[in-house]
């Protein structure tokens, strides 16, 4: 079977990943003759609002076309979407992660002492919605300084998402059937991707692990002409030791 659509080092290092499944089809994958591009791996063990700032700064200009950043979920999207809306970059997403529209945001901050330092108070609470503002929240000094940024991120919002925008964010779950000129793939880390609830809350872990392993080769082969893969170094996601040797990934073998 011929891939015709990724470059060559993308295809190489796809099939390497997926061949560490014991589940699959029985053929070879190729790259096409013209299969012209590269593969960029992005070591950065920062936090993801720090992350999201390199890679949009550095990223976009290098290139032209349809940028996409893939994720495993909703949820590693919104630092990149809050610092989209913070630059002033156009995006088009199903679902940003940002829960801006839930009305648990607003009840949460309520909640909150307006002097209060948000990191630390948001550290405190529970609930999915309280771990989004947390790594939104970083760069603000009171609850109501972040209050008054999520209004303007509303209104930031409404203004900058558009279905004709550049940069599309994404599940890989989303993106099945699709490519696009650029593609990252953000949180190969450990217990990102694989997700570690998949993997606890599922009867067959391994053939849960193999799901992962697919799901991450669908985000990776959805690039025409780059793939950049954002990880932690540190902690890298095991589908990048499968696909990378320790040196290229600059870990400590293990």
């Amino acid at each position: 079977m011929t891939n015709y659509r990724c470059p060559r080092p993308v295809v190489e290092r796809a099939v390497r990943l997926i061949g560490a499944n014991r589940e699959r089809f029985a053929k070879t994958i190729r790259a096409g003759p013209a299969a012209k591009g590269r593969l960029l791996l992005a070591p950065d063990p920062g936090d993801e609002l720090g992350r999201a700032r390199r890679l949009l700064g550095e990223w976009l200009p290098r290139d032209p076309g349809v940028h996409a950043i893939l994720a495993r979920t909703n949820n590693e999207l919104a630092p990149y979407a809050a610092v989209a809306l913070e630059l002033g970059i156009p995006y088009r997403a199903a679902d940003d992660g940002l829960l801006l529209d839930d009305p648990q945001v607003d009840a949460l901050l309520a909640r909150l002492p307006s002097a209060a330092v948000p990191s630390v108070a948001l550290a405190r609470a529970k609930g999915g919605v309280a771990r989004t503002l947390l790594s939104w929240s970083l760069s603000y000094r009171t609850v109501d300084d972040l209050r008054r940024a999520i209004e303007r991120a509303r209104t930031r919002r409404a203004e900058l998402r558009r279905d004709d925008a550049q940069l599309v964010l994404a599940t890989a779950h989303g993106t099945k059937g699709l490519e696009f000129d650029h593609v990252a793939v953000i949180g190969m880390d450990e217990n990102v991707f694989p997700s570690r609830r998949t993997l606890e809350e599922s009867d067959d872990p391994d053939r849960a692990m193999e799901e992962e392993r697919r799901l991450a080769y669908v985000a990776w082969t959805r690039a025409k002409r780059s793939l950049v893969l954002v990880y932690d170094p540190v902690a890298p996601s095991p589908f990048m030791r499968d696909a990378f040797s320790a040196a290229e990934l600059g870990t400590l073998a293990t």
